[in-house]
């Protein structure tokens, strides 16, 4: 009907007109009336439009029984809590003096005003209930801004200022709230998530439920209340940022009240990386102890150097083999093969190798490199097992994945576990400085962390994905070179493109029984 912006008699009999053409030959098998002048408009035109098609009028204020001579079947009553809302605010506020009621000119805001009218006999004789005259937004803008500490705004829906102009739903409480001085109280929980305070506030969710459901049941034949005054829930919902920036305690708030905008605790907000991340440093730690136990009783009953040296390659092999199963363990939930992280860390030591590190940093770059993606293991599956491409905001979930693997591999003292750490934090970093998570550039990036993205990158080419399949040889090292100086080092790129056909040969001897290298 568009009855905010158009009310005149002359627009209506033209609508009435409309729909009398519109359904002359097809009727509707029901009708739901969503506010006053919904209401209205069917007692006045709806026996003639929509003659024996039964009609539920929902959201009336001031409702009354519907008139026998109507085909309006039922009437369910919005009934705002108008009163448990400023007694709420006032238990807050205890302060206050001033409730300034503001809303426009629409039927169902007189309405409203009628019934809070009724209600001011209720309230502590020192409460001043206010009727704001209509004004321009930008005039309700001045007001909010000069009220006083000992004052509070209770907020009518608002839809159409005194300048006749038409604003949609939420849009004048967000202009309002930006600015007010005091909170704003209101009664609709349409009406929350804009920036005011709260309210008792009822449901036009729950109203548009039970005019369906009692249009079902007309439908089928069953009888329904004439005028349904109980049909509303009043939950006191508030916003917990407003209440921290008016200063108003928790605890004199209703007992039932539920807040929203309220931060979530650590736990909460990160649960599903924490506990997985935990169960690893669990596992972790349990080995290393038994490693560590096992080397103690050795040492006793055999003191020897020798014995302790051998022991002592004994617990490096070991962190070898729990680092490198724990890496298969990550590539298997993202269901991608255990040869991976093998072809990873033999590519690895060769282009390290050919780079001139020391033989003990090439041992610790072929161990660490399997955990580059221990991380995943927070990443919700759906994200990780997607076919398709992701989305922006699933892109940015995936790249957590690097902060992930440093929170569960931070902290030991352990080379193999620091130099892991690195690799899994920084391993997406560019030398161009355009990667992440932290935007490091060129020799910033740890070597080993350079080494292993070109090794994974190269890889993860060649193979099948799930969201794409492997590409030719030759689109690989044509990509590869392309990035040289951008995404890889140079000189790492500068020692692939040389030895190519080497490392091609390192991958396809790793390969899994159902993988193919790419032609």
């Amino acid at each position: 009907m568009d009855s905010k912006n158009f009310s005149d008699p002359s627009y209506l009999s033209s609508l009435a007109l409309m729909y009398a053409n519109k359904y002359a030959f097809t009727l509707p098998d029901g009708i739901i009336a969503t506010d006053n002048d919904a209401l209205r408009f069917m007692q006045t035109y709806g026996v003639d439009i929509f003659p024996n098609v039964p009609v539920v009028a929902s959201g009336i204020n001031n409702a009354q029984l519907p008139s026998a001579d109507s085909n309006i079947r039922s009437i369910i009553a919005e009934k705002a809590d108008h009163l448990g809302t400023i007694r709420q605010a006032i238990r807050m506020r205890p302060y206050i003096r001033i409730v300034h009621i503001i809303g426009d000119e629409s039927p169902t805001c007189h309405s409203m005003i009628e019934e809070i009218s009724s209600i001011a006999s209720k309230l502590p004789q020192q409460i001043n209930l206010k009727l704001t005259p209509v004004m321009t937004l930008e005039e309700l803008k001045v007001f909010v801004k000069s009220r006083k500490s000992h004052e509070i705004i209770y907020l009518l829906p608002h839809f159409k200022t005194a300048d006749d102009k038409f604003y949609t739903q939420g849009s004048i409480e967000k202009e309002l709230a930006k600015i007010s001085s005091v909170p704003i109280l209101v009664s609709w929980s349409f009406q929350l998530e804009t920036g005011v305070l709260g309210g008792k506030v009822l449901s036009a969710d729950s109203l548009g439920k039970q005019a369906a459901f009692s249009i079902i049941r007309l439908l089928a034949g069953q009888p329904v209340i004439p005028l349904q005054l109980d049909a509303n829930v009043h939950k006191s919902i508030y916003d917990y940022q407003r209440l921290k920036k008016f200063n108003i305690a928790l605890d004199t708030l209703p007992i039932e009240a539920s807040l929203i905008n309220k931060p979530e605790s650590f736990f909460i907000k990160h649960n599903k990386a924490l506990i997985p991340a935990l169960a690893i440093i669990f596992i972790l730690s349990l080995i290393l102890f038994l490693t560590y136990n096992n080397l103690q009783k050795q040492i006793i009953l055999r003191q020897s150097k020798e014995r302790i040296i051998i022991l002592d390659k004994e617990v490096i092999e070991t962190q070898k083999v729990i680092v490198s199963t724990l890496g298969e363990v990550i590539e298997a939930r993202s269901k991608e093969t255990g040869g991976h992280v093998q072809r990873v860390a033999k590519i690895s030591r060769f282009i390290g190798n050919h780079i001139g590190m020391k033989e003990k940093d090439l041992d610790l770059l072929e161990a660490a490199s399997p955990m580059h993606d221990v991380g995943k293991i927070g990443i919700p599956e759906a994200i990780l097992h997607k076919p398709g491409k992701l989305t922006v905001e699933e892109f940015e979930i995936i790249k957590t994945h690097t902060s992930i693997g440093k929170d569960i591999l931070d902290g030991s003292s352990r080379e193999l576990l620091k130099i892991a750490c690195e690799i899994a934090h920084q391993h997406h970093e560019r030398w161009d400085g355009n990667g992440y998570p932290n935007g490091l550039r060129e020799d910033g990036i740890s070597i080993f962390a350079r080494v292993t993205m070109l090794a994974d990158v190269y890889d993860a080419l060649c193979s099948k994905r799930c969201y794409k399949e492997a590409w030719p040889r030759d689109r690989v090292v044509s990509y590869i070179a392309s990035e040289r100086a951008k995404a890889f080092d140079p000189q790492l790129v500068d020692i692939f493109t040389k030895y190519e056909e080497e490392i091609r040969q390192i991958r396809e001897q790793y390969l899994d029984k159902n993988e193919s290298s790419p032609a």
